[in-house]
């Protein structure tokens, strides 16, 4: 197969039209073929089609073997990657159709506890696969996965594991929280719920201050990151917009959500309650 040119025909169809799932979804059954094929130059494309997906981790990963010291146009590429890199995989355009998580990751899948106010912390990056085992700062026990987002306390924390924070043991014992209490939206009385949620599901990175969106007299899940084209793409912009709650400007709400980009200084933080399904928004700036 001719990746080279099956890639150029993907990316001017995606450039033409990128609010459609359709283009979205054939650049990841691409990307599904070229992670297959180890031949450099497979690799070299792959790492252009992980670009336009925003996979930049995966991007830098990929092309850094592939680079010499002298190639400039490519070095410089390199360190635009390894920059962007440091945001990982998170605000990536959303998969519309199959698995969202790599190969490389599915056999984690059933070491994480359930999380329901945070049910993919994989796919969000809360978080991370360690090459090697590291050590869990709480139960001294070696982990693949680690813990890769907020978590309030005054101790200096390296590595959680996932199963001390579904027990609430990081939390008593280092004496923190993975979400501040304040930074909660009204509506939720039993506080068997918001001490799940504090104590005991993993949290997500902000902009600013992060916060939890409720309904139905519960917390939400968060579902990840997303941007305007994200709602679009998932059928659901008109649902988000229809949300008294959301503060944006009122005359022209869409028009203000085309700002919104994944990864963008716009940055939306999607929600969905666990009773009726609605999708619920958050939005902050950097």
């Amino acid at each position: 197969m001719d990746y080279q040119q099956k890639f150029l025909a993907l990316k001017k169809k995606y450039l033409l039209c990128e609010d459609s799932a359709e283009s979205v979804q054939a650049l990841y059954e691409l990307k599904d073929c070229l992670e297959e094929d180890n031949s450099p130059q497979s690799k070299l494309i792959l790492a252009e089609v992980y670009q336009i997906l925003k996979l930049y981790r995966s991007a830098y990963e990929t092309l850094r073997p592939l680079v010499s010291k002298e190639d400039k146009k490519a070095q410089k590429l390199l360190l635009r990657l390894q920059s962007l890199s440091e945001y990982g995989n998170r605000f990536a355009l959303r998969r519309p159709k199959g698995e969202r998580l790599p190969k490389s990751q599915q056999n984690f899948l059933c070491e994480l506890p359930h999380f329901r106010y945070h049910p993919n912390p994989l796919e969000t990056e809360a978080f991370l696969i360690a090459d090697s085992p590291v050590t869990c700062d709480c139960c001294k026990q070696p982990t693949n996965i680690y813990y890769q987002s907020p978590f309030f306390s005054v101790k200096n924390i390296e590595y959680l594991c996932p199963q001390c924070i579904a027990s609430g043991h990081a939390a008593q014992l280092f004496d923190g929280q993975f979400q501040d209490d304040c930074s909660v939206e009204d509506g939720v009385d039993d506080p068997d719920k918001l001490d799940e949620l504090i104590h005991r599901t993993p949290g997500y990175r902000g902009w600013q201050q992060e916060f939890w969106r409720s309904h139905c007299n519960d917390f939400c899940a968060f579902l990840g990151y997303v941007g305007y084209r994200d709602l679009k793409q998932m059928g659901i912009l008109q649902e988000v917009l229809d949300d008294p709650f959301l503060e944006i400007p009122q005359d022209e709400p869409e028009e203000f959500l085309k700002n919104m980009e994944n990864g963008g200084s716009l940055q939306g933080y999607l929600f969905e309650c666990l009773h009726c399904k609605k999708h619920l928004l958050w939005i902050d700036c950097d």
